[in-house]
Parts: C-alpha cells; structure tokens; sequence
C-alpha cells in the first residue's frame, strides 16, 4: 500500500450556516476520541498473501465473557462495532512526522473550482495505489467516508434517491475480503467503484475538495457524522422545555441508576431509574461496584464518553455505546435475600436485562425503535438503527433521570445523524413509584414525510422469562405483570399505563414469538409481527385482570400516532410505568340495596373497609343521577382492615319520590404525603318508584262478600299505579296486567280497562285458563296513569261447597325507559259455600180500607202485599240443613190521628196452628227440612183458608182511623224438631 510511515490527513472544508459564504479550506490531522490521529490500514495490519489486510481476530488478545478484548481505564477498547482497530499513542507519533508536507498538498486543493472534475478526481483517487495520492487527498482511509462524504454531498442532497439506490444495489455486492479491519470505510469504496471504473486516470487524481450546498441542520439521511465535531458542543436545546431546564442537574460520567425514595410499605427493596443492559442476576451489593461491568458485561458503571470526543470517533466505537433505547425501573431485592448472592436484582428484559448483549447492537423485540415512512397507513420505510447515550444528567432532589442521545443510521457509508433524543424518566408519585418517561425526537432528515415510535419488550422478569405472565388493566388502560414470591419473598408488580396521560401510546400489540423489531412488516408470520404499518390496530383488550394468551415467549409492542414531522422539529411521546411490591388497594364500599324514603328524603346505608395503613384520611362521596359528588363522610386515620358503617340521608329535594334516580356511592383514600387520592369501588343502585297492584272483589250488593254461593255473580276491579308522578315522561309500553282464571268462574262478563276518569286505555280478552289486558301502545299511555280492569263473573251452578274461588293478579312490562317490571298482586279468596237467606219479603201487607167498625169481633184477611216471602237454602244436602221463619210485631198497630189508639189481634197461622203477633213474641211462619236447592215461597200458601197472616178486632176496640205497624220476618237455621 506505499510508504506505511507517510502521515496522512484530513481535508475540511467549512462553511457558513447560511451557506453564503465558503471559508478557505483548512486541513488538519484527524483526531479520535482522545485527541490521537487515527492510521491507516497500512500502518495498522501488514499485507496478507492474498492482499487482504488482516482481521482483529488474527491478533492474540485477552477475551472476556462474550469474547471481546477487555480494556483499563484510559484504554479504548480494542475493537469497535465495525472492527476497526484503535490508534495507540506510538501510532500517534509515527504520524505526525510529515504533518507540514501534507497540509501544503492539501493547500494546493483551492486552486481547483470545477465541481465535476472534483467529483470524478475525488473517485479515482480510491483506485489509485499510491498512498502518497492517497495523502494528498487528505484522507487516511479510517477517514476515508467522510472524505468521499464530502466529494459527493451536493449530489447526495439533489439527487438523492438515486444515489441511494445505487448505493443500496453495490453494498449488496460488496467483495467479502475487501470486508476487514476497516469495515464501513471498504464499503464506501465499493460503493464508489463503478464510477471510478469509468473515470479511472491516476494522472487526474490531483487533491480537491468539494463545496457542500445543503443546510449543515438536515439533509436528506440526516447530518453526516463528521460534520458533527465534539459531543460537547452538540446542540440540543430544541430538545429542551427551557434554557434552564437542566438548573439543578448533575451531569454524569459513569453511567449508574437513579435510587428511587420508598416507603416502608416497599419493606427493604430499592428501585432504580437506569439506561441500558443491567444484568438479572446481579447481586444486590454488586450495585456498589463501579467495575462490576466487566463481570456482568452490562452497561452498570460503565463509562460515558467524554465531552471533548468527536461523535466520528465515537460513533464507531460500539463497545462503548449506551443505548438509550433500553430504559428500565430496575429492582434491587431486599436483604431478606443474601445481598452477596447472585440473582438479587430484577430486571424485564430479554435476555437477562440485557439487550444489547449481542454485539452490542439492538436485540429483536426490545427497546425503543424510530421509525419512518411514505404514508399514515402504510408499512415503515426505515427503522432506527443504534442510539448511544452522548450525554447523561441526573437530578437527586427532584428524581429525575435525562439522557441526551443521537439516533446513527449504521447502515449507511458515510454515517449520518438521523436525529437526537431526549429521555426524561422522573418519579411523579412516590408512594406508588410511578415513573413518567418523556421521549422527544428531533428530526434531522428530509427523506420520509412521517414519523413514529414504537416500543417493545421481550420479558423476562428476574430470569423467569416463559413464566411471566401479562394481564390487562381493562378498558385499553394498560398492562400488568404479577410475579409472586420472589428471591426475597415478596411479589413484583411491572404495570405498563398506555392511557390518561397527554401523548400516550395508541395501540399495543403482542406475540410469543418475538424475531422481529416493532415495525417489521415482513420476514415473520403475522402473528409473529408487531406493526405491520405505521398505524397497525390494537389486539383486543381481554378485560380487568384477563391474562393475554402469550405464555411461550412473552413480548408486547406499543406505537403512538403517526405524524408527518417537519426536518428540524421536535415530537414528543410519553410512556408512563410502575414497579412495586404490591398494587394499590383501594378502600372497598359496600352499599345496601334496601333504601327507603323518609320525611327527609332518601335514607342510604352501608359499610366501608379501609386497606391502606398509609392512608392518612377517607372520603365518602355520594352522586345522584348526572349531578356533582357530594363528600358526605370524612374519617381522620382510618383503622385498616375493619368494616365502618355508615349512614346518610340524601335531602329530598335531590331525590324527588315518584321519579326514576341512580345513586352512586365511593370512597377517596387520600396521602397527603404526595398529594394521591386513590379511588375505591363504585356502588350503586338505581331508585324507581314502585308499582303497586291490587285487586278487590264485590257481591251484587257492592260489599266485600265473605261466602259465595253457586250461582251468585261476584265483581272483580284490578287497580294498577306505577308510582310515577306527572313530571315523568315515561310511558307504560308493553304492558299487560293478566291473572289466571278460576274454574269455578263461569266466562267473565263486562270486561273494562280504564283509567281513573273511566276512559278506555286498553282492551282485554279471556281464555279458558287466563284473562288478560292489554294497555294502548298508539299511543302509549303515561306511566303516570292508574289503571283500572274490572270484569263480571259468576259463579258456576254445580261449584263446589268449601271450595274457594281465587284470583290474583300479574302486571308485566318493559317502560319505555326500558326498566322492567313484574309485580304480583294479593290473593283475593271467597268460598263457595251454600247459604240460607231470603230470596225476598214483602215490604208493604195490608188488611183492606175503610171498613167498617163492627160491634161484633170482626176477622179481616190480608188482601194485599207487594213482594213475595221467598226463602231459598243452597247448602248442601249432606249436612241436612233445615230452617224455621217466624214473625214478630216490631210497632203494633197504632192509629195515625191518635197515637194512643192502637190494635190488637194479629194472627199468623200455619197448619192449623194459630200464633198472635205481639213485640214480646214471635209466630211460627215456616219450617223445612231442605231436600232441594229450588227456592221456596212462602207466600203462595196465604190464602184465606190457608196459612197467613190475618187480623181478628174484638168487639168494642176499634176506633175510627188509619192504623200501621212493622211486623220483622226472622229465617233462621235450625233443626226442623226445634
């Protein structure tokens, strides 16, 4: 490759941010992380036979646990992602020795201004073996990317999805033994190679350098690395809420996690805010160890990089790398379990919390991923790559955690900065240990209109890895791990809230077979895909404390929203976690269902048990339909674990009695240590006013008849009121009222449904077995409105006696508020039982007028009565019912002019036998022994000589008047020989 001792440098050309104005080109020595000049290939590796340079790997060094060169403190570690080997200090002055010839070559590069000839010099210089050309084009080839960088940057910016798709179609062909010790930097010059093919004369490989014409803030893959210059001058303040943001920060050099405080309900444990791998199976003192990385091969004390280092140094220096991607709430088991044995801390990442284990690079399935693309909807165009922590500050007092990041496409040559990061963790409730993480991404590319993020987790829970199982919050609220008995005894509970929160995720998805980072669209089944596009849906939620079916390798992915992002502008995205020991137990409240109205107004009552021994006070509240909570209760240190009663009486103007209301009750636990109101439960009940239905029954008398005989009618009214007063609104709907119909009924006569001002709202009709109303539906009737269904019916002839006739009734419905009722009446009962009773008596008899006074005693017959004396006996034969009639004279016969003229002689006679009337005796009517249920009339036998009554005036007593009485006819039941 030429003389291995000839120093080479770089070529920079700066420029004015307004791009107005080129400076004159300097040309300076490279410097690497440390401020020593990188080397070439040829100075660092001696030709093989086949003209390839030697890989690290043919370099004896000491391996670690991954096999990986370890380094000291000072010491840059020996290889880097892309294997290319460090300068060491003896390189550093082999090469400083030519230093002034070569900044003359670089110097002589001004006089040229064609661009073309540049361009097409620029690339012959790669094909070339001189390595005095090689020099004089101010590149040694570690630097050889961002000299071609440089030479093809106006065309990469104008022309840049061609130069893209050229570059993409020759990495595919790249020459495997060209692939060595310099990695990316080969790439590039395949890349080159078909133009240099074209343009090859070593005779026009004179040095120039190349103005650039794009904004040194995006291009279209971002900012190339080497224009980026020192980590300590990088710029990110737009990534900042104010110039004072970072008031009160520390900055970090080794990168350790941030203690959380806790309380004693944590019993011992101590939680960590941390950036990157920390391995699960760590011992809890090993924590204290700031070299304890070499052991764990983690990312736990490792070292930051230094502000002063170029990110073109460090860029490529994987080794080094700390990605931001992998944020964790790391837990340190508490000394219940030895702190010197392995496995005392907890972490959730697979493979045992550390990620980018594997080379150093992003492990599939973990971490956060920036994404690109064309459309809203459609797949990802382009993933992020690696994202190493540049700088790291933390602030103890407020618990917060903020890394500054750059978002490096590695896959590219030239590298470039596709954008910087900024992620806040901070603690925003202690108690709970509840962790906000703020994500905000600067766009610095042209490239893709649209941006998203997703993030995703491969789980393994302190080693159990297939054993950890996810639950849902409910309501798309989150998810929730819940590992029980732990090393220390004690449970672990991982929540993940993607709602209720400003920039929350939009959609999770899940898998057991986690290959694939959060967009990847292709290269697995689609069960085993996460986002298949920038707005891929959610999987469906399985409700409160349901666990997702992924139980063979548990993982999940979030996304937020894609948005179209401007080049140079900032979005932001928030996540929000929770790691303790136990969740939060809400008090739990009871509310009784057995409500009542008083004078007052509506009287509730239940219990309430308080779980939390820091609660420092309990609330109760109470919520009458879409009204405001009302705090009716509130209980200064509540015990724990004990049921309290309670009792209100909600005012009645709140709760007016014939309206439908719902009534909700809750309790709030309030800490006043960190401002947290924990909700309980949420009782509630709904008052509606109560249907009442009752049904009466009537004789043909109108009384409430006791006994009923065969063949008698009885009346039936079935009154219905629902409970509502006229504010309602609501209507009765479907709505029937129905009773079965008693057998011993004959069919029901006079069927009626109406109202309470008798207007017909319904219709009935009968069956056999049922009779049923119906209420009007057009229009519906108001449920306001008493209802009335009234109907005849008589008893059967051959009913049996004792027998009882029954009859309850059933309202049903659905209201039009869609409540539904069923409400049975009382039982109404009357028994058939066979009676002896008058079927009638006469209310006026009389003897004649005007007769004549006689001197003689005189007999005068009755001539004249106006009803029938009627007796019918229906009881039943068996029992051999008999009766008797008599009479008795209530008034005697007394004269209407004169009041103290009265008459005696009233006879009743009654086979033969002859008995007088007076108020102090009866007379023998009638007497039977009942052989029939036919009716009997009495008085078909008074007959002048026959039985009846008849009045006898003895001679001398008569006066001259009109006379009346009242003569009382007594039926009574007896046996016949009485």
């Amino acid at each position: 490759m030429g003389n291995s001792t000839e120093s080479e440098i770089e070529c920079e050309e700066q420029l004015e941010s307004d791009g107005e104005e080129n400076l004159a080109t300097e040309c300076k020595e490279p410097e690497t992380e440390n401020g020593e000049a990188p080397t070439t290939e040829g100075e660092e590796q001696p030709e093989s036979e086949s003209d390839e340079a030697p890989t690290i790997e043919d370099k004896e060094q000491p391996g670690t646990e991954n096999g990986e060169a370890p380094t000291t403190e000072g010491e840059k570690e020996p290889e880097t992602e892309n294997g290319e080997a460090p300068t060491t200090e003896e390189e550093e002055q082999r090469e400083s020795g030519d230093e002034e010839n070569l900044e003359n070559a670089c110097e002589r590069q001004l006089e040229y201004e064609t661009e073309e000839n540049l361009v097409i010099e620029g690339e012959e210089q790669l094909e070339t073996d001189d390595e005095e050309n090689l020099a004089i084009d101010c590149e040694e080839e570690p630097e050889i990317e961002e000299n071609l960088e440089v030479d093809c940057e106006e065309e990469f910016y104008i022309e840049g999805e061609e130069l893209v798709a050229e570059e993409e179609e020759q990495l595919e062909s790249n020459i495997e033994e060209e692939l060595v010790t310099e990695g990316e930097e080969q790439e590039e010059l395949v890349t080159e190679g078909e133009e240099q093919e074209e343009l090859a004369s070593e005779e026009k490989s004179t040095s120039k350098c190349l103005r650039r014409v794009a904004s040194p803030r995006v291009g279209y893959s971002g900012i190339p690395i080497k224009n980026v210059g020192e980590i300590g001058n990088i710029d990110f303040s737009k990534l900042d809420d104010s110039p004072n943001e970072l008031d009160g920060f520390t900055q970090m050099s080794t990168n350790v996690g941030l203690e959380l405080p806790t309380r004693e309900s944590y019993q011992g444990r101590s939680y960590y805010m941390y950036f990157g791998d920390i391995a699960n199976w760590r011992s809890r003192n090993s924590l204290k160890d700031m070299r304890s990385f070499l052991q764990y091969d983690d990312d736990w004390g490792r070292s930051l990089p230094s502000m002063n280092t170029k990110l073109s140094d460090f860029a490529y220096e994987s080794d080094a790398h700390i990605m931001v991607q992998n944020f964790t709430v790391a837990t340190a088991l508490s000394e219940d379990y030895n702190p010197n044995s392995l496995h005392g801390v907890v972490t959730y990442y697979y493979p045992g919390g550390r990620p980018h284990h594997a080379g150093r690079i992003h492990q599939n399935g973990n971490g956060l991923v920036i994404t690109y693309g064309e459309q809203e909807n459609g797949r990802a165009q382009k993933q992020s790559n690696v994202m190493p922590i540049l700088k790291l500050y933390k602030n103890e007092k407020t618990h917060e955690l903020v890394a500054y990041a750059a978002s490096l496409d590695t896959h590219t040559n030239p590298r470039f900065v596709e954008g910087y990061l900024k992620i806040k963790m901070s603690l925003t409730n202690e108690r709970k240990g509840r962790v906000k993480v703020s994500m905000k991404y600067l766009n610095l590319t042209t490239r893709y209109p649209y941006t998203n993020i997703g993030y995703s987790a491969h789980m393994d829970i302190g080693g159990r890895h297939t054993d950890s199982r996810m639950y849902s919050l409910g309501d798309n609220k989150g998810l929730y791990f819940n590992e029980t008995n732990m090393k220390d005894g004690q449970d672990y509970y991982l929540y993940f809230f993607y709602n209720g929160y400003a920039n929350h995720p939009a959609a999770m998805r899940a898998t057991n077979n986690p290959q694939q980072r959060p967009f990847d669209c292709c290269g697995a089944g689609l069960e085993d895909l996460f986002f298949y596009d920038l707005n891929a849906p959610s999987i469906p939620d399985p409700g409160k404390d349901e666990m997702y079916p992924y139980t063979g390798h548990p993982a999940w992915a979030l996304r937020w929203e894609p948005q179209v992002q401007e080049p140079d502008t900032v979005r932001e995205f928030n996540l929000e976690i929770t790691v303790s020991n136990r969740p939060d137990v809400p008090v739990e409240v009871k509310l009784d269902n057995d409500g009542e109205y008083t004078d007052e107004g509506y009287r509730i009552t239940g219990m309430w048990n308080n779980q939390e021994e820091e609660a420092d006070y309990v609330e109760l509240y109470y919520k009458v339909d879409d009204g405001e909570p009302q705090k009716f209760a509130h209980k200064e240190n509540p015990s724990v674990n004990t049921d309290e009663s309670w009792g209100y009486t909600i005012p009645v103007d709140e709760v007016k009695k014939g309206l439908d209301h719902e009534i909700s009750v809750y309790a709030v636990t309030v800490f006043l240590a960190d401002d947290e109101k924990l909700q309980s439960n949420i009782e509630t009940i709904k008052i509606r006013p109560e249907l009442t239905i009752e049904e009466r029954v009537f004789g043909v008398d109108g009384k409430v008849p006791t006994e009923v005989a065969p063949g008698e009618t009885l009346k039936y009214e079935i009154l219905v009121d629902s409970g509502y007063i006229p504010d309602d609104r609501g209507t009765y709907g479907q709505f029937t009222i129905s009773q079965k119909y008693d057998p011993h009924l004959e069919s029901p006569t006079d069927l009626k449904v109406i109202d309470e001002n008798g207007k017909e709202i319904g219709t009935a009709t009968y069956d056999v077995n049922e009779i049923v109303a119906t209420l009007d539906t057009n229009p519906e009737v108001l449920r306001s409105t008493k209802v009335k269904f009234t109907f005849n019916a008589k008893v059967k002839e051959d009913a049996a006696e004792e027998d009882f006739v029954v009859s309850q009734a059933t309202a049903t419905g659905k209201y039009s508020t869609g409540d539904e009722v069923n409400q049975t009446s009382n039982e109404v009962k009357t028994k058939i039982s066979g009676v002896l009773k008058f079927v009638s008596a006469p209310g006026v008899i009389g003897f004649g007028e005007k007769l004549k006074i006689s001197s003689r005693t005189k007999m005068y017959q009755l001539i004249q009565f106006d009803e029938s004396l009627s007796v019918k006996d229906s009881r039943a034969l068996s029992r051999n019912p008999s009766w008797r009639m008599t009479a008795k004279l209530v008034k005697p016969l007394t004269g209407k002019k004169n009041k103290d003229s009265t008459l005696d002689g009233l006879y009743y006679r009654y086979g033969g036998n002859v008995s007088t009337l007076t108020e102090d005796a009866s007379a023998l009517v009638y007497k039977k022994k009942t052989t029939g249920k036919e009716e009997i009339n009495i008085s078909n036998a008074w007959t002048p000589e026959g039985d009846g009554l008849y009045l006898e005036v003895p001679a001398g007593t008569a006066k001259a008047d009109a006379y009346d009485g009242t003569v009382q006819w007594i039926l009574q039941n007896v046996p016949v020989n009485e």
